[in-house]
């Protein structure tokens, strides 16, 4: 009877002593720097990566996980790629007005050089379908080859499997299990 009241205490105890374990590690999870991580979370979902890198860099103040050292540096570097874009888009800009003014200039002296440009284009047409019919040629000839290649290896692959269903049948008619 003793032992069995014994059994019942121990047993109870563990109970208590295991939830009590629970809580512990649940409340670990509602620290400050945790508090902290998701707000940065949520920040750099909407696209507030400055904000982000702030609430970050209090949470890592606080707690040492990895998890937010590795998501401060995402949040560190979406901002820096952020601000090569718009560095980027402003210099884009500053070149597209450049080009406009340079294409109105051009244009006007291209015009006298198209009709200058369509003269030679119907001479090279000319000189183009000469070429064309060498080209087909040399297609013709790299296919050939390529057929060729093919048989062979074909060939070779039956001579392959020929000699390894001899191999097999030997080994088959000898009585050791190794021949090796």
């Amino acid at each position: 009877m003793f032992k069995k009241l014994a059994l019942i205490i121990f047993g109870c105890s563990l109970l208590v002593y295991s939830f009590l374990q629970f809580q512990k590690s649940f409340l670990k999870v509602e620290n400050v720097g945790y508090n902290q991580f998701i707000a940065g979370n949520k920040l750099v979902k909407e696209n507030k990566h400055e904000d982000a890198l702030k609430e970050y860099s209090e949470a890592m103040n606080v707690n040492e996980d990895i998890n937010i050292k590795k998501n401060y540096e995402i949040a560190f570097k979406k901002l820096q790629e952020k601000q090569k874009e718009s560095k980027e888009s402003s210099e884009n800009n500053k070149d597209s007005d450049d080009k406009n003014k340079k294409n109105e200039e051009n244009q006007n002296g291209n015009n006298e050089q198209n009709e200058s440009e369509k003269n030679e284009n119907s001479e090279n047409k000319e000189s183009n379908n000469s070429s064309e019919a060498g080209e087909s040629d040399k297609e013709k000839q790299k296919e050939d080859e390529l057929k060729s290649i093919m048989q062979r290896l074909e060939s070779n692959e039956k001579k392959a499997f020929k000699n390894n269903e001899k191999m097999l049948n030997n080994s088959e008619n000898k009585d050791s299990e190794n021949r090796w």
